[in-house]
Order: C-alpha cells, then sequence, then structure tokens
C-alpha cells in the first residue's frame, strides 16, 4: 500500500501510526466496543461493577486493583494500534474537510437525517442550504399539502 497522506502522530499520547497508545490516552479505542475505551463503560461491565448512582464506584472510580484487572482483560483480548483513519465529505467524499461550526439547529434543518451524524465539507453544506433554502422538512410540508389539496 503506498500512502497517499503525511503519517500522523496521536494527538494526546504522541505514539506513531502502527504503535499502542499510553495507557490512558483519550484516543484509544476500545477493543469490546470500539468506542472511546475511556469512556465506553467496557470496564465495568467486564468486571461487573455497579456505577449507578449513589455507589462507591459512581464518586470514586474503580480502585487501583479494578484497574489492574481491566489492564490484563485488554491485553489479552488485544489492544488496537493508532491509525489516523482520515475523515471524508458524506456527500462529496473529500479527504480530511476543513472543519467549521453550524449551531445544531441549523444543521438538522439543512442536512437530511441520514447525513446528520456524517462529516460534511462546506461546500457540501452550502449546496445543501441552497437545495432546501427553506430546510428539507419544509419540502416534506409542501408535499403533504399539495396530496390533501390535489386529493391523491
Amino acid at each position: 500500500m503506498v500512502k497517499k497522506w503525511k503519517s500522523w502522530n496521536c494527538h494526546d499520547c504522541g505514539v506513531e501510526e502502527g504503535q499502542i497508545h499510553k495507557y490512558g490516552c483519550d484516543m484509544e479505542e476500545c477493543p469490546f466496543c470500539h468506542k472511546q475505551l475511556l469512556g465506553c463503560g467496557c470496564c465495568e461491565k467486564k468486571l461487573g461493577i455497579d456505577c449507578s448512582k449513589g455507589t462507591w464506584a459512581y464518586f470514586h472510580g474503580i480502585t487501583e486493583e479494578q484497574g489492574k484487572q481491566w489492564v490484563q482483560i485488554i491485553e489479552a483480548k488485544g489492544r488496537i494500534p493508532y491509525l489516523l483513519i482520515p475523515s471524508h465529505c458524506g456527500l462529496c467524499g473529500e479527504q480530511r474537510p476543513k472543519d467549521f461550526i453550524v449551531p445544531d439547529k441549523e444543521w438538522k434543518k439543512y442536512v437530511v437525517p441520514k447525513l446528520q451524524d456524517e462529516v460534511l465539507c462546506w461546500e457540501c453544506y452550502q449546496e445543501l442550504k441552497s437545495i432546501f433554502p427553506d430546510g428539507w422538512k419544509k419540502i416534506i410540508t409542501k408535499e403533504k399539502c399539495k396530496v390533501v389539496k390535489g386529493g391523491i
């Protein structure tokens, strides 16, 4: 495979691509659920720890011994090496589109549900706004009115 982009180090722990994250890195992927390891909840599930409100673990977290057990469990499963997987625009496929911020209410107005959890480049977002100037829900409402008034 010929890599067409620069090799990146993890922005949190600094390891190179192909290496295992340092323990505690917020970019490490859980080998069980494939979400962020630090906050996925698999540790508590696998160790049978009750972290519900009011419990000791809720206020204090896991013990040092439980932490060691969790390390053994993820080591046995196999930790996932760091690899930066570039984001792509969900419409045009542009690799690593520049970040931009849109208020959530505006995003949901112009971006159809199937794309709302995707990355979009600025140009594609602007295109959606031009296709749905009043929002995509307004199109559905107009079509319903035509059907009711037209007797179809």
